[in-house]
């Protein structure tokens, strides 16, 4: 009866023990963040760096996203949709590339802090990008083979053996 009453013991203590030191740390992170997010603001080069990351974030997702269907789109078996999906992701490529090169120009000659003022942070830019992603998504799931449930797999490997 002493024996199992000091294991519980000692394993609530360990999982005290875990769960202060976890805060603890977590505590120790906040505040140093907090001390080197203070010391970069004496930095003065260093809010132009983080404008122009903050530029590239919506540039370089967008046009690594439309690269992915891109590539997927050449092993679509519709060659209507395979063209219209080809044009949406070139004209939403060009957009993009063109967009992130305006950007940075108006960024070195009029260093806006607000995001505001960039092209690449349009509502209506984005949100179409957005649905045009959907929209060629929807395109090609509906013109694609259906593919086989999981039952219908199992019952063509179960007539091959």
């Amino acid at each position: 009866m002493e024996d199992h009453f000091g294991k519980y013991l000692r394993l609530f203590g360990s999982i005290f023990l875990l769960v202060i030191g976890g805060l603890l740390t977590l505590i120790l992170l906040l505040l140093g963040a907090k001390l080197l997010f203070g010391l970069l603001s004496y930095i003065s080069w260093i809010s132009y760096v983080y404008m122009i990351f903050i530029l590239l974030v919506p540039s370089i997702l967008f046009i690594s996203i439309y690269i992915v269907y891109f590539k997927r789109t050449r092993s679509h078996p519709v060659k209507i949709i395979r063209w219209i999906s080809y044009l949406l992701f070139s004209a939403a490529l060009t957009t993009w590339l063109l967009f992130l090169i305006l950007d940075i120009q108006t960024f070195f000659k009029y260093a806006y802090n607000a995001i505001g003022m960039y092209r690449s942070y349009d509502m209506v830019f984005l949100a179409s990008n957005v649905a045009g992603i959907f929209l060629v998504g929807v395109l090609q799931a509906f013109t694609s083979e259906k593919e086989k449930d999981w039952m219908e797999n199992y019952r063509n490997n179960e007539e091959l053996k």
